[in-house]
């Protein structure tokens, strides 16, 4: 009888960190989409000036309400996921602390620094060599500094102030301002070249993954593709989307819908 490989330390944690986020999403869904919320949600509608006038005082428009707050815990939760494995994984290969890794300038923490003065002779060679062999000229740095995005889609110009505020952070300590993105349909090009004329260097999509795994010496986002973690990944999600459609609040747009519209 086989047994599934036995998962590594950092395939370990990585499955810990989205199973914790799992649980968040499955309690939100039992909250947002219960009675109370879903009553308090319609009450609070019906009493506004504005949607009320426009009709959108209706249980279809709640849980559009609703959705749209879980598509954003759903983002602000993989971008936490996607910001700590890669430190865990710095930490690891460099042998430096987690301290050193999260580097904080004025309040604002930095994904991931590598210095050189913390690293062996041989990691800062590693270091600049990677650099190198994405095109880039890092000049005469004292290390690198990362930000780290799983998708790039700022809407607010708070979070574009902090990141041009980070890259002079990094750029006067020494450090070389690197900016990985790992989706590639989600960059805004007026943003990327806002936050480039500020220091940043961009790297997107595949070419992102593959400078990290270049760097790291590890496919971080590989650990995906190892069934037991994808099964249980697939698995864990399936179930929590199907929570969405048998919740009280998906109940009563599908009981109106077979009378009449309420929109």
């Amino acid at each position: 009888m086989s047994t599934s490989p036995k998962l590594t330390p950092l395939e370990d944690r990585f499955l810990a960190a989205i199973k914790h986020h799992l649980r968040g999403w499955k309690d939100k869904i039992e909250a947002d989409f219960g009675q109370r919320s879903y009553d308090a949600e319609l009450a609070q509608l019906r009493s506004d000036p504005v949607y009320s006038k426009f009709a959108f005082d209706c249980p279809e428009y709640v849980m559009v309400r609703l959705m749209g707050r879980m598509s954003i815990s759903v983002g602000r939760r993989l971008g936490e996921i996607y910001d700590k494995i890669p430190r865990y994984v710095a930490s690891a290969r460099f042998d430096v602390t987690p301290e050193q890794v999260a580097e904080k300038f004025n309040g604002l923490e930095l994904d991931i620094g590598l210095r050189f003065a913390n690293l062996q002779a041989s990691d800062r060679q590693h270091v600049i060599q990677t650099l190198k062999a994405f095109g880039m000229k890092p000049g005469a740095i004292k290390g690198l500094g990362i930000e780290i995005r799983y998708n790039f889609n700022p809407n607010d110009s708070s979070r574009l102030r902090k990141d041009v505020a980070m890259a002079q952070y990094v750029e006067a300590e020494g450090l070389f301002p690197l900016y990985l993105i790992y989706s590639a349909i989600s960059p805004r090009d007026e943003a990327i070249a806002r936050l480039t004329r500020a220091g940043w260097t961009f790297l997107k999509g595949q070419e992102a993954t593959n400078f990290t795994t270049a760097l790291f010496g590890i496919d971080f986002l590989g650990i995906m593709e190892n069934p037991k973690v994808k099964n249980e990944i697939h698995t864990e999600v399936r179930s929590l989307m199907g929570g969405i459609f048998e919740s009280y609040a998906f109940g009563r747009v599908v009981k109106i819908e077979t009378t009449e519209s309420a929109c």
